[in-house]
């Protein structure tokens, strides 16, 4: 048993080297809220994971974006940014690798998106299939 908590502590050990984490430095991308029309907005939830803030949608003069303001998140490997349509992300676009684990952070929306679909916005780590936050932006 012993054995195989330490094989255990060894792969997580392993699994989150540096280079596949976050960075950790503030960001704050430069978006202006006033001259947007926000559409959608929702609170960030850790799931298993330690984060927070706010999750909103804007549409600026036909272009959609995500923003992440103010946003924090403990850190992990491979953290993307997700709009999805359901809370399981089963049906889901990646808007991009998440650029930090805190401050203000913007995220295009592809074109042509019908954005009234995608009601949940999620932190996801990738590499290991798991959800860091979810926010039902509404």
């Amino acid at each position: 048993m012993k054995n195989l908590i330490r094989l255990s502590l060894v792969i997580a050990l392993i699994a989150c080297q540096p280079d596949d984490a976050v960075p950790v430095q503030p960001v704050d991308d430069n978006f202006d809220t006033s001259k947007a029309k926000l559409l959608k907005q929702g609170t960030l939830v850790g799931v298993g994971h330690t984060a927070s803030g706010t999750a909103s949608v804007y549409d600026s003069n036909g272009t959609t974006v995500v923003i992440l303001d103010p946003y924090s998140s403990q850190n992990g490997p491979d953290l993307k940014v997700y709009l999805s349509k359901d809370d399981k992300a089963s049906d889901y676009i990646k808007l991009g690798n998440l650029k930090s684990t805190m401050g203000k952070q913007v995220y295009g929306v592809p074109s042509g998106v019908d954005i009234t679909q995608f009601g949940f916005v999620h932190i996801w780590c990738e590499k290991y299939t798991v959800v860091f936050a979810i926010a039902e932006v509404r």
